[in-house]
């Protein structure tokens, strides 16, 4: 992995994240009317009402504006997921979190989960949660390690799971409420600890 420069980084000229942002609406709008193999280059920047010749001094096709669409996607549930802290409520809140991003951005959560070439996002998605999860799951006493599975079986475990309800609740157009399947996936996971078998005298591995 490289390494981050120590440069500053310049700031973008706000013509040229404008543009962007017209895009990007363009994209999500047309999207959500049409679905993102019917439509094209010239379909975008009508709907952004910019140039095409705009279009390609930022994106070389309608691929990479929307690989650029889901990396911000990602980031900015990060930045959302990371402001919460390390509250007794954090998991709760996390999935959330999680399921209200998801209701905002149903169409590319679709993509991302269903689409061959998005997949690797879907990896991201879930190494996030992963890591929202960690600081849960390590806490003392936590009931799912009580049977000296180690930290990182119990979390892909558990994230996969959520992964798995999440494509379920998508396909059937969010049937249920953000909060409804945050207060439910809590629910279970506070039950699937509950009845962890105590059966190990081995002490949880973290590696």
């Amino acid at each position: 992995m490289p390494k981050p420069s120590n440069r500053q980084a310049r700031p973008v000229d706000p013509r040229v994240q404008r543009s962007r942002a017209m895009l990007r609406d363009a994209l999500l709008g047309l999207i959500r009317e049409r679905g993102f193999d019917a439509i094209s280059v010239q379909d975008i920047t009508e709907r952004a009402q910019l140039n095409r010749s705009t279009f390609y001094l930022h994106y070389r096709d309608k691929d990479e504006l929307l690989t650029q669409v889901m990396k911000d996607m990602i980031l900015e549930l990060s930045r959302r997921s990371h402001q919460l802290g390390d509250s007794p409520d954090r998991l709760h809140r996390t999935l959330l979190e999680w399921f209200q991003h998801a209701a905002e951005h149903h169409e590319l959560y679709h993509l991302m989960l269903g689409r061959s070439g998005m997949r690797a996002f879907a990896v991201q998605l879930r190494n996030l949660l992963e890591q929202l999860m960690n600081l849960d799951l390590e806490r003392a006493g936590n009931p799912l390690l009580s049977a000296g599975v180690p930290v990182p079986v119990v979390n892909r475990f558990l994230t996969s799971a959520y992964m798995g309800v999440l494509e379920w609740w998508l396909d059937r157009r969010s049937l249920h409420s953000p909060e409804d399947m945050a207060r439910w996936l809590g629910a279970l996971t506070s039950q699937l600890g509950n009845h962890a078998p105590a059966t190990s005298s081995h002490a949880p591995r973290r590696g």
